[in-house]
């Protein structure tokens, strides 16, 4: 047996163990299905899954190069791998042919460390703005609110604050910094005179990985595994502390009387268990329109989609734009446009 497979070039080892392969890949779909309470370590599959996807192409590549007769059997049996990865790399997005009338930009600012907020804000002329890591507190706010926002309403929640053109009639606090976390959540209800609408502002509790803890990682073989351990250990915290946000966050949703728009950093990418929660409930507008990229976050070389706009279905997305132009903070700017009613 083992010298027919090397006949057909490859050794049974490899076949096998690719098959493996294929199916701890596809585990991505149980991922999002499993509490982090239950077993938080399914957490780190959709955040390296792009790297499954890619060694798994590169093999394929391979196995066509060596004429391996397989090699179509493992082409059709990775089809399903893209799927979930269309939620961050969709180049097939639909065209709507309706005009927008409802624009909503959502960005983590940083702290406005960055100049050029005002004249960004002025020239993108969103209808609603949801902001989070911005401290209200502080003279850069103050210009960026008397300038960049003069006309609009605004609410705030410690570091996240809402703008809004339409009046804001309800804002609610869902969850705060307590417990010595960080995560918050509000939502402002608006009045557009015919139709109210539902804006949730998230920002779901952050990592807190370092730069330079993830770079010693990788190029220091003596801190690699101490510092691997301190990186479990952070992530794990932050899936348990998610699952915990999230069960809060979830009744404002699902007992809305208005349609939803839910925006903001989740520190959390697609095909988690933070993002199954949500979109089981609201559409991701980003695969319905996306035709590029829809990676946000650009701190690090390993490209993150952490920044999401989702809608109810009584919204029609048009448009949706990741401006990677834009470097305010180390987040892009995410832009969408629907027609609402």
């Amino acid at each position: 047996m083992a010298k027919g497979f090397r006949l057909r070039g490859l050794d049974p080892v490899f076949f096998f163990s690719h098959l493996l392969y294929l199916g701890l890949s596809y585990c991505i779909y149980l991922a999002p299905h499993i509490a982090p309470s239950t077993f938080p370590y399914f957490g780190f599959l959709p955040i390296i899954y792009p790297i499954l996807v890619l060694i798994n192409l590169i093999v394929i590549v391979y196995l066509f190069w060596k004429r391996a007769p397989y090699a179509i059997v493992f082409l059709l049996l990775s089809i399903g791998l893209y799927f979930p990865i269309s939620k961050t790399y969709q180049y097939f997005g639909k065209k709507v042919e309706v005009e927008p009338n409802l624009k909503i930009i959502t960005l983590n600012g940083q702290y406005l460390r960055q100049p050029g907020f005002v004249d960004f804000f002025q020239k993108e002329n969103a209808d609603i703005v949801l902001l989070q890591e911005v401290y209200w507190r502080n003279e850069t706010f103050e210009n960026l609110k008397d300038s960049a926002f003069a006309d609009y309403y605004h609410e705030k929640h410690s570091l996240i604050q809402v703008f809004s053109k339409y009046p804001i009639i309800e804002f609610k606090k869902i969850f705060s910094g307590e417990n010595r976390t960080t995560g918050l959540a509000a939502y402002a209800d608006l009045d557009r005179g015919a139709d109210t609408l539902r804006v949730i502002n998230v920002y779901l509790e952050p990592m807190f990985i370092d730069k330079k803890l993830v770079k010693e990682s990788i190029n220091d073989m003596q801190t690699a595994e101490a510092n691997s351990i301190v990186l479990k250990n952070k992530l794990t915290k932050g899936f348990l502390m998610h699952e915990i946000q999230i069960k809060k966050l979830l009744p404002y949703i699902q007992t809305s009387p208005h349609p939803v728009i839910l925006a903001g950093d989740l520190n959390a990418v697609p095909n988690s268990y933070e993002y199954q929660q949500i979109s089981h409930w609201l559409k991701d507008s980003y695969p319905q329109l996306g035709r590029s990229p829809a990676t946000s976050f650009h701190e690090f070389k390993y490209p993150l989609r952490l920044d999401y706009i989702f809608n109810s279905e009584e919204f029609t997305p048009v448009r949706y734009k990741v401006l990677k132009d834009v470097k305010l903070s180390d987040h892009y700017p995410v832009v969408a446009e629907f027609k609402f009613p």
